[in-house]
């Protein structure tokens, strides 16, 4: 598969999709300059295409992202140090460990949403995909699914309600 130029387009773009919001995240909390951090994730992506003929297919993609990230943000950090934006080796450190939490956090907020969609019943699964996945207007889901837009309306409010409470009572319980 990764013989076909085409095919290792959409395997980078397909891992990519799934993991770019861990991997943006991680780099605004260590650069909290909205332009900033998005020239690093750029760059963050940029490296990461470069060099995706080393990444070894099953490992975990985001980390991998997560890791070129760190060395970028290094980088930036050195540069930084030159034009008198200094922060102390501790307190970076602490700022590493902070970001790693928080994705951490994230990523177990995203599985258990990913546990509760699973519990939705598949028409409403199949609204909120639409609705938030694709981003498809409620009227354009109501005609596809022969539905009133009111009736779209309530089912993604119960099912809102629903994943909301799904995932509060398991962060709980598992003491998130």
């Amino acid at each position: 598969m990764r013989d076909n130029p085409h095919d290792i387009t959409k395997t980078f773009m397909r891992l990519m999709f799934a993991n770019e919001r861990r991997i943006y995240a991680y780099i605004y909390v260590l650069i909290p300059i909205q332009e900033e951090a998005e020239d690093i994730f750029q760059e963050t992506i940029a490296v990461m295409w470069s060099k995706f003929d080393a990444f070894e297919e099953g490992k975990d993609f985001g980390a991998w992202g997560i890791g070129i990230a760190h060395n970028i943000i290094r980088n930036y950090r050195r540069k930084k140090s030159r034009s008198h934006f200094y922060l102390d080796e501790d307190i970076e450190n602490l700022l590493e460990q902070e970001a790693r939490q928080s994705i951490k956090s994230l990523d177990l907020r995203i599985e258990v949403l990913r546990q509760c969609l699973n519990q939705l019943n598949p028409l409403d699964r199949k609204i909120i995909h639409l609705r938030y996945d694709e981003d498809v207007s409620v009227k354009a889901i109501a005609e596809k699914i022969s539905r009133t837009m009111k009736v779209i309306y309530v089912k993604l409010a119960r099912a809102n309600d629903f994943l909301l409470r799904c995932i509060r009572r398991t962060l709980a319980e598992q003491g998130g």
